[in-house]
C-alpha cells in the first residue's frame, strides 16, 4: 500500500526543468503572458495600489486634499507669469488657465505614469525576492494612483473652468479615450526602464531629467510654434505634440487640429507599449540577480 502511495504521488509530481537556453520569446507572447499574469495578480496589485495611496498621503499635513491642492500651485507661476507679460504663450483662442492646466495634467499623467512603472520593480524589491507575485503586476501597481489622479485632475478642471466662465465642448466626453495613448506610451517606456534601471540604477534618473526637457518642445504650457525651423521641425516630428494638443481641442474646442499627427503618435504609442513589454519578459528574469 505504501508503495502504491510512493507511486501515486510521483506520477502527480511536477518536474520543472531549467536550462541556460530556453525557448525564444515572441512578442507576441508577451503580450499574451502579461496580460494573464495580471489577471492572476489582480487582487495583489489592488490591495498594493490601496496600501501605496493610503501611505503615501497619510503623512501629509492636509491629507487627501493634497492632491487638489498642488494642481492649482502647478499652474499658478504660469498663469502669474502669462499675466504679467513674462511668458507669451501664443495665440490659444481661449483662456490661459485652462490651456495650461490641462497640458500640465497630460505631461503630468505621462511622467506619472513613465516614473511609476519604472520604479514599480525596485519599490516592491522585498516582494520579488520573498514571492512568487508576477513582475508585471508589480512594475504596473504605480498606475493605480494615476488613477485618483485622473479624476482629481477632473474636479479640479471643472473649477478652473466655472472660474473663467467657459463650458467644455460637447466632444469632452471622448476625453478619456482620447488621453489613453499618452498612458501607454509612459507605462511602455516605464517597463523598458523598470528592467533597466533594475540593473542600473542612475539609467531612470537620467531619462527622467532627459525626457523632462522634451516639455519645452511640447505644447504644454505655450503654442510651439518656432520661427526657427530645426525648432519647428523638432516639434512637428514630436509624437507628444499630437498626444497633449489633441486632447486638449477636442475637450475645449472640440476639434482635433492634426487627425493624421494623432494617429501616428497614437502608433508610435502603441508600438513602444508592445515593445515595453516584450523587453521587459526578455530582461526580467536578471532582475532578480541585481536587486
Amino acid at each position: 500500500m505504501a508503495t502504491d502511495f510512493q507511486g501515486d504521488l510521483r506520477s502527480r509530481t511536477v518536474v520543472r526543468t531549467y536550462t541556460a537556453m530556453g525557448p525564444s520569446l515572441s512578442p507576441l507572447t508577451s503580450l499574451r503572458m502579461a496580460f494573464g499574469e495580471l489577471y492572476w495578480s489582480r487582487h495583489v496589485v489592488w490591495h498594493l495600489f490601496r496600501r501605496d495611496f493610503v501611505v503615501g498621503f497619510r503623512q501629509k499635513l492636509l491629507g487627501y486634499l493634497w492632491i487638489v491642492i498642488v494642481p492649482l500651485i502647478g499652474i499658478a507661476s504660469f498663469v502669474f507669469m502669462q499675466s504679467t507679460g513674462i511668458l507669451n504663450p501664443g495665440d490659444i483662442g481661449y483662456p490661459y488657465p485652462v490651456f495650461v492646466f490641462i497640458g500640465t495634467t497630460l505631461w503630468a499623467i505621462f511622467m506619472t505614469a513613465m516614473g511609476n512603472v519604472a520604479n514599480g520593480l525596485i519599490g516592491n524589491t522585498d516582494l520579488i525576492m520573498r514571492t512568487n507575485i508576477p513582475k508585471i503586476g508589480l512594475a504596473v501597481t504605480g498606475l493605480a494612483p494615476l488613477s485618483y489622479s485622473v479624476l482629481v485632475g477632473f474636479v479640479v478642471l471643472a473649477i478652473v473652468m466655472m472660474t473663467v466662465r467657459m463650458l467644455p465642448s460637447a466632444w469632452a466626453v471622448l476625453y478619456p479615450f482620447a488621453i489613453l495613448p499618452i498612458i501607454l506610451l509612459g507605462v511602455g517606456m516605464g517597463l523598458i526602464l523598470s528592467v533597466v534601471g533594475a540593473v542600473a540604477r542612475d539609467v531612470t534618473g537620467m531619462a527622467t531629467t532627459l525626457i523632462n526637457l522634451v516639455m519645452y518642445v511640447t505644447p504644454v504650457i505655450y503654442e510651439t510654434k518656432f520661427e526657427h525651423p530645426v525648432l519647428q521641425f523638432i516639434v512637428l516630428w514630436n509624437p507628444l505634440t499630437y498626444l497633449v494638443d489633441t486632447p486638449r481641442s477636442l475637450f475645449v474646442l472640440g476639434r482635433v487640429p492634426n487627425p493624421l499627427g494623432f494617429t501616428l503618435s497614437t502608433i508610435f504609442a502603441l508600438v513602444v507599449f508592445w515593445v515595453g513589454i516584450h523587453a521587459f519578459y526578455i530582461i526580467k528574469d536578471k532582475v532578480s540577480e541585481r536587486l
